[in-house]
C-alpha cells in the first residue's frame, strides 16, 4: 500500500469522527449546558473568544479547531508498524490519547462545563504521562505491564488532582511535560540511540510558539472576541501538529539488537 492510500482511511475516519462530534453538539438545545456545572474559567473568562449563548456550541472557532487532534491521532494509529522500537500498541495508545484531546477539547469549548474541562485536560495528561513512562521504559527496560501500570497510576492521580484542585491542572500538565523531556534527554545521553532529534526539536518549537499564542489569547493581549480567527484555535492546530512530530520522533528510533 502506497503512502497516500495508507492515509486515506484515517483521513476519512477523522473527518467522520469530527463531523459526528459537531453534529451531536448542533443537535442540542442552546440551553442544554445551563444546567451543567460550569467550567472554572467562567469566573475570569474562558479565553478570548466570546461565548455564544444562543448556540449549543459556545465557542465555535475553539471547538472546531480542537478536532485537529483527532486527525493527528488517526494518522498516528495508521502509521503504527511492527518492527519499530515504538511498538504498535504504544503507537495506538498515543493516537487514542490525541483523539481524546481533540474530542474532549471540543466538548469543553462547546459546553464550557466542568466535565468538559475535565476531559479537555485529561487528554493532555494522557499524552504527557505517555511521554514520561515511555522514557522510563526505555531507560530501565521496564516490562509492558509495569509501564502500563505506571501510566494508569499517574493518570488516576492527575485526574483526581484536577477534580479536587482544578486550578492546578495547567501547572500539573506543565510539570509532567517538563519532567518527561528531562528524562527523554537523560535517555538520549545514557543510551545514545539512533533517533532523529530534529523531529523532537520541531515538535517542541511548535509547542513553544503555540504556548506564546495561548498566553496572548488568554491574557487578551491579542483578542478579537467575535472573529473565527482565534489565538486559542491556533494553539490547538499547532499543538496537534506538534503531537504528530513527537510521534515521528519516537518512530524514528532504531530498534536495538
Amino acid at each position: 500500500m502506497n503512502k497516500p492510500s495508507r492515509f486515506a482511511f484515517p483521513l476519512l475516519a477523522a473527518i467522520l469522527i469530527s463531523a459526528l462530534t459537531i453534529a451531536i453538539f448542533l443537535s442540542l438545545n442552546p440551553n442544554t449546558w445551563e444546567s451543567w456545572y460550569p467550567a472554572t474559567c467562567l469566573k475570569t473568562g474562558c479565553f478570548c473568544e466570546a461565548s455564544n449563548t444562543h448556540s449549543p456550541i459556545r465557542q465555535a472557532a475553539n471547538t472546531y479547531s480542537s478536532l485537529a487532534f483527532v486527525f493527528s491521532g488517526m494518522f498516528i494509529i495508521a502509521s503504527a508498524r511492527k518492527g519499530n522500537r515504538l511498538s504498535v500498541g504504544y503507537s495506538i495508545l498515543m493516537g487514542i490519547a490525541s483523539i481524546i484531546v481533540g474530542v474532549g477539547s471540543a466538548f469543553y469549548h462547546a459546553s464550557l462545563t466542568f466535565i468538559g474541562q475535565f476531559f479537555d485536560v485529561f487528554g493532555m495528561f494522557l499524552l504527557a504521562a505517555f511521554m514520561l513512562v515511555y522514557a522510563f521504559e526505555r531507560i530501565w527496560k521496564l516490562r509492558i505491564i509495569t509501564t502500563l501500570g505506571l501510566f494508569l497510576t499517574l493518570n488516576i492521580f492527575l485526574s483526581w488532582l484536577q477534580i479536587a484542585i482544578p486550578d492546578t491542572r495547567r501547572y500539573a500538565f506543565a510539570i509532567v511535560l517538563i519532567i518527561a523531556l528531562v528524562f527523554e534527554y537523560y535517555f538520549r545521553a545514557k543510551n545514545k540511540p539512533q533517533i532523529d532529534l530534529r523531529l523532537l526539536q520541531v515538535g517542541i518549537g511548535l509547542l513553544a510558539g503555540a504556548y506564546i499564542i495561548w498566553i496572548l489569547d488568554n491574557t487578551r493581549t491579542v483578542c478579537f472576541e467575535r472573529s473565527l480567527m482565534q489565538g486559542h484555535a491556533l494553539w490547538h492546530i499547532l499543538g496537534a501538529i506538534s503531537v504528530w512530530f513527537l510521534y515521528r520522533y519516537y518512530a524514528s528510533e532504531a530498534k536495538s539488537n
